[in-house]
């Protein structure tokens, strides 16, 4: 399992990388842009992301554009919806606009706020069977 963490805060990235080592392959970038070239990159390679944790609120290109580029770029690749990676969006926003846009616009599978502990963040891919 290989999973992108996209947020532009790196104490928040490799806290996630730590949690998260014992299951999955870990990879960072500090911005919606460096994310999408990096997820751009997986794909090119053979080797795509199972999975991108994407925080909204970063300077430039947000997360909520990034995710939806890189579901654009998806499928104009081929990819379906059951080889899509999971999205789950990390954030400290929740209010009904950022959610919404979050599960209607980018598809996302769930939803973290911040700030989260190891015990939510393992609880939550387990339920929405990410983990």
């Amino acid at each position: 399992m290989r999973f992108l963490i996209v947020d532009d805060d790196e104490s928040i990235q490799l806290y996630l990388q730590a949690v998260l080592a014992p299951f999955a392959r870990c990879d960072g970038a500090a911005s919606g842009e460096a994310g999408v070239a990096v997820f751009d990159g997986a794909h090119a390679a053979g080797d795509p992301y199972d999975v991108v944790m994407m925080d909204i609120l970063m300077p430039g290109m947000d997360g909520h554009q990034a995710a939806e580029t890189m579901r654009a770029r998806e499928a104009a690749l081929g990819v379906g919806p059951l080889q899509a990676f999971k999205l789950v969006m990390i954030t400290s926003l929740v209010d009904d606009a950022n959610v919404s846009r979050a599960f209607f616009q980018a598809h996302a599978t769930c939803y973290l706020v911040k700030p989260f502990d190891k015990a939510t963040i393992l609880d939550e891919l387990r339920e929405n069977l990410i983990l």
